[in-house]
């Protein structure tokens, strides 16, 4: 038997593959040449080094990674309509061009565009109780579907520009003036500033040999769901909870 929600799961499939794509982008710039310098600031008065990491972020492409943050979102959001669709027609009731899966802000809210399905005979008393009870399609009931809703919708009015976290830097090799190696095997975590004290190599001239790699990461910026969370991890989230969900309406249905 074929799935009874088989749009809906190739619509899921087709955010996955989006989300590939970006964590694929994201891999590829933070691993080139291009995103990030490394250089010694001395003291010559105070005879002291600063490690300077500079990210070159005007080459990290946040236009690219909010259109596909908006591919991931659109259909995830699609995956849920499509399921709706269904489930109507499973019900005998007949789709509208506004037919879409109900989301709400709370539970009461949601209570009126289920009635109103209901009235129209698009659903049972079941399917009803289903939604408000089990897969609670509002902020307190399940944030992850409610996240969704939200950000399909401010993206629909502006793009979600990820902001470029930087969270370490590896890999970085220094030589004092002899040629010795200094600081092998650290990682650096660094600062809004950039700046790190190289205490153990006061009153001593480092070189920079190899400016090493960062480790990064996308985050969603302030005044949106997931503020200040991986935008990989929060769609994966995302797209695991419509997967549960497509899955509970198919073992309820069929």
């Amino acid at each position: 038997m074929a799935h009874p929600f088989a749009s809906s799961r190739l619509k899921i499939e087709w955010a996955e593959k989006h989300l590939g794509d970006m964590v694929s982008l994201v891999s590829a710039f933070t691993q080139s040449d291009d995103f990030h310098s490394v250089s010694i600031e001395y003291d010559e008065r105070q005879r002291t080094n600063h490690l300077r990491v500079d990210m070159l972020t005007s080459r990290f492409p946040a236009d690219d990674i909010a259109l596909t943050i908006g591919d991931v979102l659109h259909n995830l959001r699609s995956a849920l309509d499509l399921l709706w669709y269904q489930v109507v027609l499973e019900c005998n009731g007949t789709p509208t061009k506004w037919t879409r899966f109900p989301v709400r802000d709370t539970r009461q809210e949601l209570i009126a565009p289920l009635n109103s399905a209901l009235e129209q005979e698009q659903i049972t008393l079941d399917i009803k109780n289903f939604v408000l009870d089990d897969i609670k399609p509002y902020t307190t009931g399940n944030p992850l579907i409610w996240s969704l809703d939200d950000l399909n919708i401010r993206d629909k009015h502006k793009l979600l520009i990820p902001v470029l976290q930087v969270s370490a830097l590896v890999g970085v090799r220094l030589e004092d003036d002899q040629g010795v190696p200094v600081y092998e095997n650290q990682v650096w975590f660094t600062d809004e500033s950039g700046s790190i004290r190289l205490r153990e190599a006061d009153d001593i001239r480092v070189t920079v040999k190899d400016k090493g790699h960062v480790t990064a990461a996308i985050i969603f910026d302030t005044g949106v769901p997931f503020e200040s969370e991986s935008v990989v991890v929060s769609l994966t989230r995302i797209a695991e909870e419509v997967t549960r969900t497509v899955q509970a309406f198919r073992l309820l249905l069929f």
